[in-house]
């Protein structure tokens, strides 16, 4: 199969995952999640062993490691976020995957918390240094906080 074929097969496979998880089967997207990173992931190494150039091994890598986030393999989702950056990004690319890091590693270290979900709403205020804006968006888009800048 090509780097395309590859690609186009891990993309119909996620959006079957996608339906099969608006229907409630989660267990059935699950699988269909799977083995989309499988190909996906054969794409963006595929594309890097072939020497296809910026921007579409970055690409691959970062929509490969999406795909690892969303099943929650949060190491394999770090080592393909860690092979997008390891080529040459364009900054754009470089700036988004650095982010899904940035999300990953939040995940991950709530999992392993076990911070659980509460419907206690309570007023918190954080001061952040300006390089960590990423933290507060991940914080937001976590757990959909109100901001005031």
């Amino acid at each position: 199969m090509t780097i395309q074929d590859l690609h186009n097969k891990a993309m119909e496979l996620a959006d079957q995952g996608d339906f099969l998880k608006m229907q409630g089967k989660i267990d059935d997207a699950l699988t269909f999640y799977d083995k989309s990173l499988e190909a996906e992931r054969e794409a963006a190494y595929s594309a890097r062993r072939q020497n296809i150039g910026e921007p579409s091994e970055s690409v691959l890598f970062r929509s490969a490691a999406s795909l690892a986030y969303s099943i929650k393999d949060f190491r394999e989702a770090e080592r393909l976020i860690c092979m997008g950056l390891a080529g040459n990004p364009p900054v754009e690319i470089a700036e988004e995957l650095r982010s899904l890091y940035d999300t990953v590693n939040f995940d991950r270290k709530m999992e392993s918390m076990e911070v659980s979900n509460s419907e206690e709403h309570q007023s918190v205020t954080v001061t952040l240094p300006a390089h960590e804006r990423n933290l507060l968006k991940v914080l937001v888009k976590k757990f959909g906080w109100a901001c005031i800048f």
